[in-house]
């Protein structure tokens, strides 16, 4: 199905004068038909490349130079017309944003079909179809622009896989997913290949996809470093995987980073009491919340996708006025205006808050330069592994370098609560060992960080309780460590 020959592919013009990175090299790959295979690696490491020469976009819409053959189904994906490429092949991009074209779910899902000609009838039946098994039927008439990051990633996979073309790529399409979504989303994949679809995915959370997955290929510096099938995979310690930057479930942080004493659960930051939060235009929001958050702690706020994680830190950021209930600081109730003025969030959709023309100056924009800053922002370009990257556009970067960036913007900050937003959805482990080791620092430094995130590496890594918000309207609360505090608070959503 695939077949990718001695491929070097360098970004830049076509004539070689300004070429600005190399993306793969001396790539030879060969995926057949029903395979599954997953690209894994280090953020940058050349896998969104690879999927890029697969789909055409490269060299197409990323212009460059390439060296070397990519053949999908016998043909050069680059030279394809449009229809040709969508009937053989669909596409799940890292950011799912960028690839919508219609205003609601129903004719997102309808917009390929419609494109080639098919059947209203067959249309709506397939968009059921799709919708029921990616448990998005009751999204079907709701904007795009409303929906949450992980509904977006399953609208994203539905639309791609609406005509059963006999290729599927996707780039990271658990980044925005829960537990639950992810599980389903495998099962989705396992019945694809079951019916003949070859697999070609990206990725950073490689345990989730053993069920479905034939070949690992692991990336380093634009060349393949090493392979490995699913058994061999399975046996595979974190001293095995470390090297190459990959997640891997008994991932512990150095000795230096080790958890620290727990925070005194008597001294809170911020009490949200009663809070309620509704949105007419989606008949959703949270209701009658409580939520503790103990000064100098680390919180990890879970839950499935949909259920209102973001509008609560909106609420305790003061980006958004509670329509109920009050938040308290030291016995006394805060108001919005002051809750963001002690604030900082990162946000999910990293793109939405770049605004510098440089990864340096992104990281001090807003502020005084003085000396002191300038020592802050070059500890935090250390500390996230962004120094080489420091001329860049941050246009230019991958997904998890950009969110590396805000990161290191909101370390630079003077913030006493930080949120954020879903901070490893896009990192390799590396990254994820570098978030959890920053959060501790930040908590030892006396703030108080609250991580909207269904990376349970991380939270076990990193936070001091768990907050959970479920649809069966319980607000549960269980500390990371075991037997300390475990409460279930009613919140009738």
């Amino acid at each position: 199905m695939i077949e990718i020959n001695d491929v070097t592919f360098h970004y830049g013009q076509e004539d070689g004068e300004h070429d600005t990175e190399t993306g793969v090299k001396n790539i030879s790959l060969s995926v057949k038909a029903g395979q599954c295979v997953v690209l894994c690696g280090r953020s940058g490491c050349g896998k969104s490349t690879i999927m890029r020469l697969v789909n055409g976009l490269a060299p197409n819409f990323y212009a460059g130079r390439l060296a070397g053959e990519v053949s999908v189904g016998g043909k050069s994906p680059a030279s394809m017309l449009p229809e040709e490429r969508t009937r053989l092949m669909g596409v799940v991009f890292q950011d799912p944003r960028s690839q919508f074209f219609m205003e609601t779910v129903r004719d997102e899902l309808a917009f390929s079909a419609e494109n080639i000609g098919m059947a209203p009838d067959e249309i709506r039946s397939r968009i059921d179809r799709q919708a029921s098994q990616l448990g998005i039927s009751h999204l079907l008439d709701t904007s795009l622009h409303k929906l949450s990051s992980g509904q977006k990633q399953r609208v994203a996979i539905a639309a791609a896989s609406i005509l059963t073309p006999p290729l599927l790529l996707l780039d990271e399409p658990t980044a925005n997913l829960d537990a639950s979504s992810t599980q389903n989303l495998i099962e989705i994949l396992s019945k694809l290949k079951q019916n003949g679809t070859t697999l070609l995915i990206s990725e950073h959370r490689l345990v989730p996809f053993l069920p479905v997955v034939d070949l690992f290929v692991c990336m380093e510096n634009g060349k393949i470093a090493r392979t490995w099938t699913k058994d061999e995979f399975c046996q595979l310690s974190h001293g095995d995987v470390r090297m190459y930057g990959l997640r891997h479930p008994d991932m512990t942080l150095p000795e230096t980073a080790k958890k620290r004493e727990q925070p005194e659960m008597s001294e809170f930051m911020l009490e949200g009491r009663g809070l309620s939060y509704f949105y007419k235009k989606k008949n959703d929001g949270i209701t009658d919340i409580n939520v503790s958050l103990p000064q100098g702690s680390v919180t990890a706020l879970t839950g499935e996708n949909g259920t209102g994680k973001t509008t609560l830190c909106k609420i305790l950021c003061g980006l958004l006025q509670e329509r109920k209930g009050t938040i308290v600081r030291q016995g006394r109730s805060l108001s919005a205006s002051k809750r963001r003025a002690v604030s900082y969030s990162v946000m999910q959709d990293a793109d939405y808050q770049l605004y510098a023309d440089s990864v340096g100056n992104e990281i001090v924009l807003g502020k005084v330069l003085n000396e002191e800053l300038r020592e802050k922002a070059y500890e935090a370009m250390d500390a996230f592994g962004l120094r080489e990257l420091r001329d860049r556009h941050p246009a230019s970067l991958s997904g998890g370098e950009k969110q590396r960036v805000t990161m290191a913007a909101a370390y630079c900050s003077e913030a006493e609560l930080i949120v954020l937003d879903e901070p490893t959805s896009g990192l390799d482990g590396d990254g994820v060992l570098k978030v959890a080791a920053w959060v501790k620092r930040l908590a030892e430094a006396g703030k108080t960080v609250v991580i909207i995130t269904h990376d349970q590496i991380l939270s076990k890594l990193a936070c001091d309780q768990v907050v959970e918000l479920r649809l069966t309207r319980d607000v549960e609360t269980i500390f990371a460590e075991p037997g300390i505090r475990t409460t279930v608070e009613t919140a009738n959503r």
